[in-house]
């Protein structure tokens, strides 16, 4: 599933990427198998999960880091006659900077349109994420069981 995420992406960054989405989707798949009761009945929503997963890897190894820099430099271009900033090897001009903002905000928009809390996505443990994954599930389920 991640491979939908990392397809523009420099190749050192999605091996990254790939590396922690194999290693995590490891982990899911064995706390769903039935070691543990309280995720077991996830199982049925692994392709979900999957794709959750995906979306939480990129925002913390995509947007987040978009987020910082936009902040950063946008300040940075706003107050002073610079017209672009060198993060690394790379120039950022407004233009970038509008670019990558956008890409937040379509993000964010596409999370509150389905109802996914960004908080989703702040976990240190694939345990974690599951745990919230399930309270994600169960509030859902809840919510659409009360109309």
């Amino acid at each position: 599933m991640i491979h939908l995420f990392i397809e523009n992406l420099p190749y050192k960054l999605t091996e990254q990427m790939t590396y922690e989405y194999n290693s995590r989707i490891n982990d899911v798949n064995f706390f769903v198998s039935g070691n543990y009761d309280y995720y077991a009945h996830l199982k049925k929503d692994i392709e979900t999960i999957q794709l959750l997963l995906a979306l939480s890897i990129f925002y913390k190894r995509v947007l987040t880091n978009f987020d910082s820099a936009t902040k950063f430099t946008g300040r940075i271009l706003n107050k002073s006659d610079a017209d672009s900033i060198k993060l690394g090897t790379y120039n950022l001009s407004a233009i970038e900077i509008s670019k990558m903002n956008r890409t937040i905000i379509t993000f964010e928009k596409l999370m509150l349109q389905y109802s996914i809390p960004l908080a989703l996505f702040d976990y240190l443990e694939t345990k974690e994420f599951l745990r919230k994954v399930k309270i994600y599930r169960d509030s859902l389920n809840k919510t659409n069981n009360n109309g």
